[in-house]
């Protein structure tokens, strides 16, 4: 028998004192399992708004690329593309969400400045351009949603697993012990009490 389980008086009162820690342990990762619960059907529902803006974008931006492509045809399209910066210096930053890092893309947005000359081209270029830009932004987005929604639903498992394994295992095996200590220190007195009026009699 480990000594912290041994029938003393002392251990008694550790181990409610443990319990009770622990129940305090229980409740507090229950909370932390709600908040992030509900932080991550926040980002989740914003994660899908970004998704279908995304998908609208992109189509448009595909037809605005036909008309484009069609003006003054594909090759000379890809050649003006690539002189085309729309964001700058990205980077990523963390903020805490209850002990979850959460991660925040940072750039620079500047407005698209034409590195082409206006001869040979159409509107159906400079509109074909600015969509695609719009296109990158809503995919910087939905990458920093999908990868917080995936950190919020990790951490989640993680408290879960702690406060099933605390609700489920630590607790009642705790309180079987305290009980069974408590039965043999009470049994003891009972003796012993037994044992003093046999004594006072004599």
């Amino acid at each position: 028998m480990a000594s912290n389980t041994l029938p003393t008086k002392n251990n008694l009162m550790r181990l409610k004192d443990k319990i009770k820690l622990s129940k305090q342990g229980h409740e507090l990762l229950e909370k932390k399992k709600f908040i992030l619960t509900v932080e991550k059907d926040k980002t989740k529902q914003k994660k899908e708004e970004v998704k279908n803006k995304l998908k609208e974008e992109l189509s448009s931006a595909i037809s605005k690329l036909k008309y484009a492509s069609i003006d003054i045809g594909l090759d000379k399209l890809i050649d003006i593309s690539e002189e085309i910066d729309g964001i700058r210096n990205i980077d990523i930053k963390y903020k805490t969400i209850m002990g979850v890092e959460i991660p925040s893309v940072v750039y620079e947005k500047t407005d698209i400045e034409l590195t082409y000359g206006l001869y040979g081209t159409t509107i159906s270029v400079d509109e074909c351009i600015i969509s695609f830009n719009k296109v990158r932004e809503l995919i910087i987005q939905l990458s920093e949603l999908e990868n917080t929604e995936f950190r919020l639903d990790e951490s989640i498992k993680s408290v879960q697993k702690r406060s099933n394994a605390l609700e489920d295992i630590i607790i009642p095996e705790d309180e079987v012990t305290a009980s069974k200590i408590s039965d043999i220190l009470e049994e003891r007195e009972r003796e012993e009490f037994t044992r003093l009026k046999v004594l006072k009699k004599r």
